[in-house]
């Protein structure tokens, strides 16, 4: 402890955190600590490559368990090493948190999409078409039952055009038609703003005012890389304006990115919850969840860039706690996504 500068001495005597327990789980070794009196949670995050090498580990996470105690983790293994297969679609209609993967420590990763505002950001192929095909699967049986709306903005026409039947006419791919479908959003956002006033303060979804989940693939397609400044200034502000106003009424938003850079998305601080996959650069990572996730272990620069290895892997960081969880989204396959509009065509299980 005093080697890696978490001990102290002073006059002549030694000051040490105190270790309080330790704990084997199937894949990790978790050692509770209590810091020293006047110790930050930063002086721990700033030293895991010195407590995961001084406990023989690859890597140590930090978070806090109450006031003055920590929890290390060590792991052992990787359990989400392995990809996982496309979920099953609920047998009852939801709007979540909706199951889309798994958790290191084993449990159901269940992504909440109404009531915030998710941004997703990862490299070229780090899987964040997973998170969104999982996201769509889980809340299918809702939209099927009218209870949910899910409206796609797809301006690489890659992505969510698989599955474009499932959208129906709120599918848009040029710029100035996302444009377009972003307004009818803030027009339903405002009309409900204006119904709600004074009656309701939560939005409960209903057929009459289902919930409207706007999906944006490559964000950055229709902000920093459009050519026409004033689309791109339109767009910029209706995304601002739902991200800031819409949750409350029912309308969220799922966005993913590839470049998490301010100078790309300048409103990434408006989503309340934000998944990191792998990203290229140590820098990104608080970029994407914030200062200091990645020296409290959100190690997504150096996530494995081999798909089998690697893909839906990443660190989500919600607006209810400050610790990075690692997770694993599952794969949905093509040929699943097709299943999938073919199936809700036909009003069949998915």
């Amino acid at each position: 402890m005093i080697i890696s500068g978490l001990g102290r001495h002073v006059r002549g005597r030694d000051y040490l955190p105190r270790l309080v327990g330790v704990s084997c789980t199937s894949w990790a070794d978790v050692v509770a600590v209590k810091m020293l009196s006047g110790q930050a949670v930063k002086d721990w995050a700033d030293r895991t490559e010195h407590l995961a090498h001084g406990f023989g580990a690859v890597s140590c996470r930090v978070t806090v368990a109450r006031a003055g105690r920590l929890l290390l983790t060590f792991p052992r293994c990787d359990p989400l090493a392995v990809p996982l297969p496309a979920v099953s679609v609920p047998e009852t209609p939801s709007v979540g948190p909706v199951e889309i993967g798994m958790q290191e420590n084993g449990q159901p990763w269940r992504l909440k999409v109404h009531g915030t505002h998710v941004l997703v950001a990862g490299a070229t192929g780090a899987g964040k078409g997973s998170v969104i095909w999982s996201a769509i699967r889980g809340l299918l049986p809702a939209v099927r039952a009218g209870l949910v709306e899910l409206w796609a903005l797809d301006p690489k026409l890659m992505e969510l055009s698989y599955g474009r039947a499932i959208f129906g006419g709120r599918y848009a791919a040029s710029p100035k038609e996302c444009a377009d479908l972003l307004d009818e959003a803030v027009s339903v956002m405002q009309e409900r703003a204006a119904r709600f006033a004074g009656v309701q303060r939560n939005h409960v979804p209903t057929v009459e005012d289902p919930f409207v989940l706007v999906i944006v693939d490559e964000v950055a397609f229709l902000t920093a890389y459009q050519s026409d400044k004033g689309l791109r200034q339109r767009i910029t502000a209706v995304l601002a304006t739902l991200t800031t106003q819409g949750r409350a009424v029912g309308v969220g938003v799922l966005a993913a990115l590839q470049d998490p850079r301010k100078e790309v998305m300048n409103i990434r601080n408006l989503f309340p919850d934000k998944i990191a996959l792998r990203l290229d650069e140590s820098e990104q990572v608080d970029m994407v969840l914030g200062d200091g996730a990645r020296d409290r272990g959100a190690l997504a620069d150096l996530i494995s860039p081999r798909p089998e290895v690697g893909a839906g892997v990443g660190f989500v960081r919600l607006e209810t706690s400050p610790d990075p969880i690692r997770v694993r989204a599952a794969y949905v396959s093509d040929e699943d996504i097709r299943h999938m509009a073919r199936a809700f065509v036909g009003g069949e299980a998915a």
